[in-house]
Formats: C-alpha cells, sequence, structure tokens
C-alpha cells in the first residue's frame, strides 16, 4: 500500500507509520481484517515495513458509533482530535484539509486500522 502523502507538518506518512504515529488510513476500498500488506513510500519503491489490518469499516459508519459513545468520548472534539491523531495529523482541521484538497468525500471512503508488524 502506498503512503507517500504527507501531514500538514509535511511528515511523509509512511514514516508516521514507521515510528507507529499512524494507526489508521483511509481509503476508496475495504481491506479484509488480518490482511498483511507492505507499506511503500512510493509507487514501485522497497517497503519500509509490513502492517496489518485490525479493523476495517466504512467512515461514516465508524463515525456514528464512536461519536454517540458517551462511555469512550467525553464529546465530538474529543472524538475528532483522536481520529486526526490516529491519521499522524495534529488536528482535525488538518485532516479535513487534506481530504478536500484532494477531492476526496471522507464519508465514503473505509477506516482501515493496522499495526506495524515487520519493520
Amino acid at each position: 500500500m502506498i503512503f507517500c502523502a504527507k501531514n500538514e507538518d509535511g511528515i511523509p506518512t509512511w514514516k508516521l507509520v514507521l515510528d507507529q504515529k499512524k494507526i489508521v488510513t483511509r481509503r476508496m476500498k475495504p481491506m479484509p481484517i488480518d490482511k498483511e500488506f507492505a507499506v511503500q513510500p512510493g509507487r514501485g519503491k522497497y517497503a519500509v515495513c509490513r502492517a496489518k489490518v485490525t479493523d476495517c469499516q466504512l467512515s461514516k459508519v465508524h463515525w456514528y458509533v464512536y461519536a454517540h459513545n458517551k462511555e469512550l468520548f467525553e464529546d465530538i472534539q474529543e472524538y475528532k482530535q483522536h481520529e486526526a491523531e490516529c491519521e499522524g495529523f495534529n488536528s482535525w482541521d488538518g485532516l479535513m484539509r487534506w481530504f478536500q484538497d484532494h477531492k476526496i468525500q471522507f464519508a465514503d471512503t473505509f477506516r482501515i486500522e493496522f499495526n506495524v508488524v515487520k519493520e
């Protein structure tokens, strides 16, 4: 899987994955849970590590379930900050700006959570 984008600080997402600061990615297609994949800094580039999918849900479904579960998050702002950090961003606004700049509808993506399994 290609991780060549950058967060709002200009840090490449593949580096954030390696540092385990990015544990969620959003993609247009779902991935099966337990699937392992290579983390590549660009098309045709060697993998920097491998990761394994731990959860995959349509983003709008995930948003609804977690945003309305008061046991997990105090309020919607706490949830937004948590999601931004899982994506390797400092803020929700930075994450949303990335989606807008790339003309991707956030609600139409799949939220894929993963763990690095091999460096």
